[in-house]
């Protein structure tokens, strides 16, 4: 197959001109009050870590805070970093550190005859970790996760791209973990893919699943705790959670069936008086964990099923989980109900069938303090709105949300 984009390949390498632009208009988006904005310098900037954009609004930034932002995003601890690695490239436009931002370039853009020539000439990058603060290997470029923010960009070719970097990596890459999201086996390239926006918006992460797993990944995880299928489900992406179990990955608890649509192991796990321990209900997700449970199942846990269930558009499930006595209101997970999932990922059929059996629209959850009707503009989910607004019941602040 031809390179995904014409023309002759491109380095773009770090450019502190570029860098210092970025660092003066971001600085200029908080003192114009924008809060989408100062909400980076709540990821990156320890003093306002655990805090809103609001505040970082409030109390106010100065250069040297969004130049320490931008170093961040790009996957250095410091601008000085930054600057020190940008003046290695320029004084070596052949070595190491340049064919690897080479490499990276052309995974992103899916670039293949130039990623195949860069593998041939520099073998070392099939194994080698970047110079940034992940260290990742070049496979994290392909799961566009926990790598610098500029870098996650997923091309129409990726598999082809990722059987190419497989090939060339072998085992020492398939399951390397890295130093991002506490590295371990939450780092590895299996799990970086399951739990990225980047291939899921593209429309290749259940083929990139397969591919991974094709060329080795543990679909259970490193560590084989079921750390991939779970990470994909309460990151709400199920069909990367169907590929998983496709190629092997365990379906060993009851959240888990019914977010896959599992009647079958449902209906064990829920009557067969299956003593098998259950981490339903601590699904990989920083932002929204659950407390661990063990069958038989407290009301959470079988709450939580009925979530992902409707997440997931597994109406057999969501149904039997409600003959089951399930309310149809619960939300285990910080407040988060099935209409809130299912208006999310814009399944109208789940919606309409929720608010059949009682769902309360205008319910917020405790966490960003939306209702149903909130999550799906969050989606971008049109059909769903035009619904719930049909139903004549939607507060004022809805109203605001989606202004």
């Amino acid at each position: 197959m031809s390179d995904n984009q014409s023309g002759s390949a491109r380095t773009d390498r770090p450019n502190l001109d570029q860098k210092r632009k970025l660092a003066k208009d971001l600085l200029r988006s908080v003192r114009r009050l924008d809060a989408d904005q100062a909400r980076r310098f709540t990821w990156n900037l320890p003093r306002f870590r655990g805090k809103s954009g609001h505040d970082v609004v409030r109390d106010g930034v100065n250069l040297a805070d969004s130049q320490h932002v931008i170093a961040r995003e790009s996957g250095f601890e410091s601008w000085r970093e930054l600057t020190e690695y940008v003046r290695q490239l320029d004084e070596h436009p052949g070595g190491d550190l340049a064919a690897f931002e080479n490499a990276v370039r052309a995974i992103i853009r899916g670039e293949v005859t130039t990623l195949k020539r860069l593998l041939v000439e520099h073998p070392q990058l099939a194994t080698m970790r970047s110079a940034r603060h992940h260290r990742a290997v070049l496979p994290h470029y392909i799961a566009a996760n926990g790598v610098e923010n500029e870098h996650q960009i997923t091309p129409r070719n990726a598999v082809e791209v990722a059987e190419i970097l497989f090939a060339a990596g072998g085992d020492a890459v398939i399951d390397a973990t890295a130093d991002f999201y506490g590295g371990g086996g939450g780092s590895t390239p299996l799990v970086a893919l399951v739990t990225s926006a980047h291939p899921h918006d593209a429309g290749v992460q259940a083929d990139l699943v397969h591919a991974f797993c094709a060329a080795g990944a543990n679909p259970n995880g490193i560590e084989d705790d079921g750390l991939p299928i779970a990470s994909a489900i309460g990151f709400r992406y199920p069909e990367a959670a169907i590929a998983l179990a496709d190629k092997g990955a365990r379906v060993d608890n009851a959240v888990s069936a019914a977010a896959l649509g599992r009647i079958d192991l449902l209906r064990e796990f829920c009557e067969g008086g299956h003593a098998m321990a259950s981490a339903a209900c601590t699904f990989h997700n920083p932002l929204l964990s659950l407390p661990e449970s063990r069958v038989p199942h407290p009301d959470q846990t079988l709450g939580q099923g009925f979530v992902f269930a409707c997440m997931s558009g597994k109406l057999e499930a969501a149904s039997y989980l409600l003959e089951r006595g399930v309310d149809v209101n619960v939300g285990p997970r910080k407040g988060i109900t099935a209409l809130h999932e299912a208006a999310y990922q814009g399944r109208t059929d789940v919606v309409e069938y929720l608010i059949r059996h009682g769902a309360n629209p205008v319910l917020r959850d405790d966490h960003w303090n939306s209702t149903p009707i909130g999550w799906a503009d969050g989606g971008k989910q049109p059909q769903v709105i035009d619904y719930l607004f049909g139903l004549d019941r939607v507060d004022f602040l809805d109203a605001v949300e989606l202004r």
